[in-house]
């Protein structure tokens, strides 16, 4: 996935539709992901494969170190979420804030109209 700077703030509305819908359908699939790997356990890998020789202990540090990165990845992913999280509810916080600005600009446009139906006699 490639990554591109964006300035949200600069987005359109339906711009930053498709951008939270991206970002959930990203997230969704960081944490299906960290459900597998959390699934997967030494026992079961031993149950699935009783011929092999598989064991932490004799494969040494290969399988410590996949281990550790595994986690390490995890690790970051969750943080990742984190940040994403907390940028949608701002991202919330701008919509909302730009909706009622236009909602205010509305009212205050529809006034003007009435009230230049009175001066005008068209009432």
């Amino acid at each position: 996935m490639e990554k591109k700077p964006v300035n949200l703030l600069e987005l359109s509305d339906s711009q930053k539709t498709k951008f939270l819908e991206k970002t959930r359908a990203y997230l969704q699939q960081r944490i299906e992901e960290e459900r597998y790997y959390k699934s997967i356990s030494p026992s079961s890998l031993e149950k699935d494969n009783p011929g092999s020789k598989f064991s932490l202990a004799t494969k040494g540090q290969q399988e410590m170190s996949s281990l550790k990165n595994t986690i390490e990845r995890l690790k970051n992913l969750k943080a990742e979420k984190k940040k994403l999280l907390l940028e949608i509810e701002e991202l919330k916080k701008t919509a909302d804030s730009k909706a009622t600005t236009l909602e205010s600009e509305i009212a205050a446009l529809r006034e003007e109209v009435k009230s230049l139906k009175i001066l005008l006699g068209q009432e």
